[in-house]
């Protein structure tokens, strides 16, 4: 049945006129009134739709005009989005991802860091439970926003936002940004001018967010003693107590205190032995074999160890570069001094693969090569963890005591110990302390590369203790 309702203005609007008699008559003569729909009923239909509801209402689709490629978000789009943040909410978050950023070195989240971010954005907001995706998608909303707001700026001509998370943002996304024709290894010649015409093109009246950063680093460096340090570690220790060559808990031990020096500002150089694949020393006696033979077999072994502690490095978030004589692209880069003094800058660890470090000489021991590295690199200290828990006053570890502080010439004169003589009296010449430790004593790593007083300590002013 086809029905036409015509409502007259000048009437009661509840008289209406069916116009069809035909089907009045098939109905008996009964016809059916019909009301319009009234104006509270056309609201809700509009809101329906404006909130993502069904298309059948009384309004119609509006369109999203892009600017500059982005789409903005529709009216139903951003209301339901401020439902879900509260501006305390976006400010927790905004926190919680900065402090993991900068945890990471500017480095991406990965799914754990992101799990970790949505807990402390829950626990801080009441009544606001955040998941992984709504944090992942507001963050990534933010940075469209952001992104959108500085075309705005540089479109009008002025260097003041007036949107409040600006400066958060800023902070994130400015940096990468201003910085993002600069390459991973510093580009040089054309890319350096290039870089300089981009920061000049994002330049606005806001802080530098390096410089906070940097600000975050000098307050943790106060409390460091060393900025810059090569850590030589034992190949021998890398075995643990367990039956493998490489204790997988140690590995991780390793790497999880490396990560946290890191994340203070303490600049790490790494020097593995490699003594827990191959002991040259054993093999010579053993079978008389040529020196320089069996030592080379050890220099793949210290590199084994090297892409090893990479990975685990790596898995804690720390970016690591390893260098090595070996020409081995696929697992290292040939070792630079000038490369590798900038990725310690950077906040990189570099690791030496290889016995001397990259030297490539098989007759200098893992622990001169960390003596000669740490003079290239200017480093500040030579780290030395080990199985033992530093230089003993007797042959016997199990009868003596550990010396806390001794001088580079008592240690020469008692002879062979944990570290190797050639490599203390280099280390004398260069004016570098030397500390030997124990590594396998879990706090044991973090605290002899911040400083603190562990192990024996090996220096010019060394007073026997």
């Amino acid at each position: 049945y086809e029905t036409e309702f015509e409502t007259d203005p000048d009437s009661d609007p509840s008289k209406v006129r069916a116009c069809d008699n035909n089907n009045s008559n098939n109905n008996n003569g009964c016809s059916q009134h019909h009301q319009p729909p009234s104006m509270a009923e056309k609201r809700k239909d509009r809101e329906e739709l404006s909130d993502g509801g069904t298309p059948l209402s009384y309004t119609s689709y509006k369109k999203v005009k892009p600017i500059g490629g982005m789409a903005i978000v529709g009216g139903g789009d951003y209301r339901k989005d401020r439902e879900e943040w509260s501006d305390s909410a976006i400010e927790c978050l905004l926190d919680a991802y900065t402090e993991k950023y900068v945890q990471l070195n500017r480095g991406n989240l990965r799914g754990r860091d992101w799990e970790e971010v949505a807990v402390i954005v829950s626990e801080r907001c009441e009544n606001q439970t955040k998941s992984v995706e709504q944090c992942k998608n507001k963050v990534d909303n933010l940075k469209k926003r952001y992104k959108l707001e500085r075309h705005r700026m540089s479109s009008a001509g002025v260097s003041v936002s007036h949107w409040p998370w600006f400066k958060k943002m800023e902070a994130i996304v400015g940096n990468s940004v201003s910085t993002k024709a600069v390459s991973d290894e510093d580009k040089l010649g054309g890319s350096a001018g290039s870089s300089g015409r981009q920061h000049k093109r994002y330049s606005v009246g806001t802080p530098d967010p390096l410089g906070q950063i940097n600000n975050i680093k000098s307050k943790s460096m106060s409390n460091s003693k060393w900025q810059r340090v090569v850590f030589k570690i034992s190949g021998a220790a890398l075995a643990g107590n367990g039956p493998h060559n490489v204790d997988p808990k140690v590995v991780m031990l390793i790497a999880r205190e490396v990560a946290m020096a890191c994340r203070i500002g303490v600049q790490v150089a790494i020097v593995i032995g490699g003594r827990n694949f191959f002991c040259g020393d054993a093999w010579i006696n053993a079978t008389g074999a040529d020196r320089s033979t069996t030592y080379q077999i050890g220099m793949m072994a210290t590199l084994m160890n090297s892409v090893l502690l990479q990975s685990a490095l790596e898995k804690m978030g720390v970016q690591t570069r390893v260098q090595s004589a070996f020409s081995l692209p696929e697992l290292g880069e040939p070792y630079n001094r000038q490369k590798a003094i900038r990725h310690l800058e950077k906040g990189r660890v570099v690791i030496f693969g290889g016995v001397g470090g990259g030297l490539g000489n098989p007759l200098f021991t893992t622990d001169t090569t960390a003596a000669l590295r740490a003079s290239d690199i200017h480093a500040h200290a030579v780290l030395k963890g080990a199985n033992v828990e530093g230089i003993y006053d007797c042959n016997s570890r199990s009868n003596g005591m550990a010396f806390e502080h001794i001088s580079y010439r008592e240690a020469a004169s008692r002879g062979p110990t944990s570290m190797d003589m050639m490599a203390v009296t280099f280390c004398e010449e260069n004016g570098i302390p030397v500390v030997v430790f124990n590594l396998l004593e879990p706090g044991n790593i973090s605290r002899a590369l911040c400083g603190e007083q562990i192990g024996t300590l090996i220096d010019q002013s060394g007073m026997i203790n």
